[in-house]
């Protein structure tokens, strides 16, 4: 009984240092969903979904994930936002995971991280905007959206400032706090389908915003958002490029970013103003670019998944590429599982560790 109860014992242990899956996959033989983890840029996955319970060890391989974010202060720090599961945090760099039981059962459209505390966090479930100022042991709830058919679709934190907050809401209004969360007001009204919002950490002063909208294109703002121009004309020359997927800001240059659509991976070194296209390995519409990811110390390594969906919007196929010259040469790798990966993320200080979360679009 006693060597049995050690056995179980250093189960547990070995899961939990684990991250609940030793297996480095090397083919597409399961459709698992959830976090897998890289060390060698790619080469070999490992599943990370240890998750710690008082009942023991739990795996989460059913988790669909919607977005990651990174502790801007914490590098080792992930939040992943689920498809109606919940909010999960990791501190030890994905290895092992643990669940915000308030978000139990929610959507999680939108996270906000404060840059100079990292026990500030803001959550939106689509409905409300969400706050825990004690590293997700409590929260507050600081926005209701009542509108039927409409959410907050993203939410973003002002580098400069952190009290402000912005919150894009998908009618195309965008709202802005200037009190951590307290009260909110529009200051903007687009009229339109908005996705996401992102505040560059890179300039000082003045806050800039962007905003991507689908098929109509991408917005910015250099004043707080009291102000905001048009970028849509930068697109034209590039077929379906409306139909966007991602936005990206540069990890080191305060006008450059990434815009990942289904024409293919455009860059802009202008703030928006004007695109070059990236040189992928696939043709332009060929296949669906649902995560993206730059090294941040070097950025001419560059990682991109290709995805073929059916007409029920399921994984036929995905690949990752990734290039070490900025695109002039590329080399595909199988990945270790059959369903949609949707993100990706570079450790900002260790370049050959990748995250790369998966989940099933219906």
């Amino acid at each position: 009984m006693l060597s049995k109860k050690l056995f179980l014992f250093g189960l547990v242990v070995f899961l939990m240092t684990t991250g609940a899956s030793c297996l480095s996959f090397s083919s597409q033989s399961n459709g698992t969903v959830g976090m897998y983890k890289s060390v060698d840029k790619g080469e070999k996955w490992t599943a990370k979904f240890a998750y710690p319970t008082a009942q023991g060890v739990k795996s989460l391989s059913g988790l669909k994930v919607y977005l990651v974010k990174r502790d801007p202060s914490d590098t080792n720090t992930l939040y992943v936002g689920s498809r109606g599961q919940g909010l999960y945090y990791s501190y030890d760099n994905g290895d092992s995971w643990s669940f915000v039981s308030a978000m139990s059962g929610k959507f999680i459209y939108g996270i906000a991280i404060d840059p100079k505390d990292k026990c500030n966090i803001y959550v939106s479930d689509g409905s409300h905007i969400y706050k825990s100022d004690d590293c997700t042991r409590t929260w507050k709830l600081m926005f209701t959206e009542e509108r039927p058919g409409q959410r907050i679709a993203d939410l973003a934190i002002d580098y400069n400032d952190p009290k402000v907050i912005y919150g894009a809401q998908l009618n195309g209004d965008i709202l802005r706090s200037t009190d951590s969360g307290s009260s909110w007001r529009v200051i903007k009204r687009f009229g339109f389908d908005v996705r996401n919002i992102e505040s560059s950490p890179l300039i000082s002063g003045k806050t800039r915003l962007y905003v991507a909208s689908y098929d109509n294109g991408l917005y910015r703002s250099d004043d707080n958002g009291d102000n905001w121009i048009t970028l849509k004309d930068g697109f034209k020359k590039f077929n379906e490029s409306l139909n966007y997927y991602r936005i990206m800001l540069h990890p080191s240059k305060p006008n450059s970013l990434y815009w990942i659509s289904k024409y293919g991976i455009l860059l802009s070194d202008d703030s928006g103003s004007s695109w070059s296209e990236i040189n992928l390995l696939t043709p332009p519409g060929s296949v669906d670019i649902y995560s993206f990811a730059v090294n941040p110390m070097d950025t001419k390594q560059i990682y991109y998944t290709g995805t073929v969906l059916n007409d029920k919007s399921q994984n036929v196929k995905s690949t990752f590429y990734k290039s070490e010259d900025g695109g002039t040469n590329w080399v595909t790798r199988k990945l270790p599982t059959n369903t949609v990966p949707v993100y990706m993320s570079v450790h900002p200080n260790n370049a050959s560790t990748i995250f790369l979360g998966f989940s099933t679009l219906d």
